[in-house]
């Protein structure tokens, strides 16, 4: 039997109630992740209220209940700062991310190149995202922990675009990971932000792919729509994966302002499609 992708859960939409309101908590919406009927959940940086051990314990013995695992944690690093003191700030609190996702029992952490900052030359930007993001994998490879480089848009807590934001820089910082432990999370739909294709991309880095986004969206919106809803080709993109027996996560990145039923449709696209595509 070919070995299928696995479908994990990122509640994008829960992102900023949860962060300025408390509500919901992530133990809600991991229960909402098992009525779902999943077995994998992504949790962003921001749902957990703490990193001490006490309440990550706490979290796991609730996903254990569930029977839920965790595909990854979703950081987003800031490597292309001016200031070093701050890029080595980042890196040590990514250090700690790592240990918390050990702690979870979870498969990976998402990272980021970081934030277009004014006077930053291109090269410099690459330059020290590769250090710190190789450096970082070195780390992270030697306790059991994955990396997903994305080809990222814009963190939901930030407030100026990733110097990722456009494929050529992207692409310039994937090179110089090559050949690190390094791997990719995907994104489907970030192109479409700055009127590239996604599918070239996924071309490019497709062996180095171990979790996806299944995002979707109009072209030039930053709102997501429900995912299989909106302008991305994913058949395309699954037959890319599925023709190199891609058996990593797709993680719906379920930022769709119509609730609980959109999820639930975009969870119905994303099982049809992978039933279709790989068989």
């Amino acid at each position: 039997m070919t070995p299928r992708p696995r479908i994990s859960w990122l509640a994008v939409r829960y992102i900023n109630p949860c962060m300025d309101e408390g509500r919901p908590t992530l133990e809600e919406i991991i229960e909402q992740a098992h009525a779902f009927g999943l077995q994998y959940m992504e949790i962003y940086r921001g749902f957990l209220r703490s990193r001490e051990p006490e309440y990550v314990r706490h979290i796991r013995s609730l996903l254990d209940r569930q029977e839920l695992g965790v595909s990854q944690i979703t950081c987003a690093p800031d490597f292309a700062h001016p200031d070093p003191t701050v890029r080595e700030a980042e890196y040590e609190d990514m250090v700690q991310w790592v240990e918390t996702a050990r702690a979870l029992q979870g498969v990976g952490v998402r990272v980021t190149a970081g934030c277009v900052h004014e006077g930053v030359a291109r090269a410099d930007a690459i330059r020290w995202a590769v250090e710190n993001l190789a450096r970082l994998g070195d780390y992270a490879d030697a306790r059991g922990i994955r990396l997903g480089f994305e080809n990222h848009y814009r963190d939901k807590r930030w407030t100026s675009n990733d110097f990722c934001f456009h494929t050529a820089e992207f692409l310039d910082v994937f090179e110089g990971l090559r050949d690190t432990p390094v791997g990719v999370n995907f994104d489907a739909s970030n192109q479409l932000m700055t009127g590239e294709d996604p599918l070239p991309v996924l071309e490019v880095v497709k062996h180095k792919v171990w979790h996806m986004h299944a995002s979707d969206r109009r072209p030039g919106e930053y709102t997501h729509t429900v995912i299989g809803e909106g302008a991305v080709d994913f058949d395309a993109l699954f037959r890319c994966l599925a023709a190199i027996g891609y058996a990593g996560f797709i993680s719906l990145e379920d930022g769709q302002t119509e609730g609980d039923e959109g999820t639930r449709r975009s969870l119905e696209f994303v099982r049809r499609s992978v039933a279709r595509i790989w068989g």
